[in-house]
Formats: structure tokens, C-alpha cells, sequence
């Protein structure tokens, strides 16, 4: 599946967009503060098929290609966690 982002930025808010052969999904983010350098909000298991239109069963590989593609894009020395409602984009090196 060929896969890649665009991002589109307004000051401390803007959207991580995803776009594969399907189709685009769009993605929140903000900035955030202390060791979080931003927030990705996405949908939730029970909500990802509908807002999404994509299987369940792509929702890890396609919220890992957006924070792993995300890093390499817009920071360095930064790692990401996922969470049920967003991706946070950390400052370091996951321990």
C-alpha cells in the first residue's frame, strides 16, 4: 500500500493528513508542552471503521506510519506512544 502525509499547519493547531490509494484521513494535532512536543488526536477502536472508512485491522499499521513518518518529517530525537484517542510525539529516546 503505497502510503504518505501532508501536514497542513495554522500556528499551533493543524492536521496530519494521510493519504493512501483509498483515500485521505485527516488527523488533528496540536503542540504541546514540557517533553511533549505534539498531540495527534485520532479516532478511537470503537470509532476508527466509521470516521475512517478503513477495517479495524489497519488502524495500528496506519497510526504507526503516521507517528514514524511524522518524526522523520518534522522532528528529531523524538519517539512516539500511542494511546486509544491520540499519538504523543515525545522529546528523547523511548527508555
Amino acid at each position: 500500500m503505497e502510503q504518505k502525509l501532508e501536514y497542513i499547519e495554522q500556528g499551533r493547531i493543524g492536521y496530519v493528513v494521510y493519504k493512501d490509494r483509498q483515500g485521505d484521513i485527516r488527523f488533528s494535532y496540536e503542540f504541546g508542552g514540557g517533553n511533549c512536543v505534539a498531540f495527534i488526536n485520532v479516532p478511537t477502536v470503537a470509532e476508527w471503521t466509521n470516521k475512517t472508512n478503513r477495517p479495524i485491522v489497519l488502524r495500528q499499521e496506519i497510526l504507526q506510519f503516521v507517528a514514524e513518518q511524522t518524526i522523520k518529517d518534522k522532528t528529531k530525537n523524538c519517539y512516539y506512544e500511542l494511546y486509544d484517542n491520540h499519538i504523543a510525539i515525545r522529546k528523547g529516546i523511548k527508555i
